[in-house]
């Protein structure tokens, strides 16, 4: 008998339920909303007993996080994607940062629902706040210092960058309330008016 195989095989097993579990999680908030995202939806959602839910996450709040760590995973991955296409031009580099997050919501308005679910909840807000939003200010800071080299003014550049980041939450919001009128074209053009008005010296 091969123990090392068997402990890897259930290991393998482990990873692949706890995959389903948390993008279960996704799809009951984005279907249920917080309050309705209960253990026993998201086994059944899963296709699992509500005994192998509470084995791998304790309790509703381990599960939340672990999808919020998902979902932040799977934006970063993204967006490193579409960077990997970008070249050193600065005004490329800015233009990449929207246009990917205008279609970023059009393709994960699920990871939308979780994120302004987790906004408006106090426990998730603050675990959110201590963990997840130092890397929401990175992300405003690159764009910071991609500006303040077209700029030369890092002060100017940090105020342009929060109106760039202002621009794409009220994107995002405009696809989690109203997903059928969303307009990609329409969103990207704004950003190109955009981009002009925020990279003039």
């Amino acid at each position: 008998m091969d123990t090392k195989k068997d402990e890897d095989l259930r290991i393998k097993r482990g990873e692949v339920t706890r995959r389903s579990l948390i993008q279960a999680t996704i799809n009951a908030v984005a279907n249920n909303g917080l309050s309705g995202t209960t253990l026993n939806v998201v086994a059944e959602l899963a296709g699992v007993s509500r005994a192998l839910v509470g084995f791998h996450f304790s309790s509703k709040e381990l599960l939340l996080d672990a999808a919020l760590e998902n979902a932040l995973d799977t934006y970063d991955k993204s967006l490193k994607a579409y960077f990997a296409e970008i070249g050193d031009d600065p005004h490329s580099q800015i233009r990449g940062y929207l246009i990917h997050d205008i279609h970023f919501a059009e393709t994960h308005s699920d990871l939308l629902s979780l994120w302004f679910a987790a906004w408006g909840e106090v426990r998730v807000t603050k675990k959110y706040r201590l963990s997840l939003l130092p890397i929401d200010h990175n992300y405003r800071n690159q764009i910071a210092e991609i500006l303040n080299k077209i700029l030369g003014d890092k002060k100017e550049a940090m105020r342009r960058a929060i109106m760039l980041d202002s621009f794409v939450y009220g994107v995002w919001l405009e696809c989690h309330i109203d997903p059928e009128n969303y307009d990609v074209k329409e969103n990207s053009e704004i950003t190109e008016s955009l981009i002009k008005l925020v990279t003039r010296l």
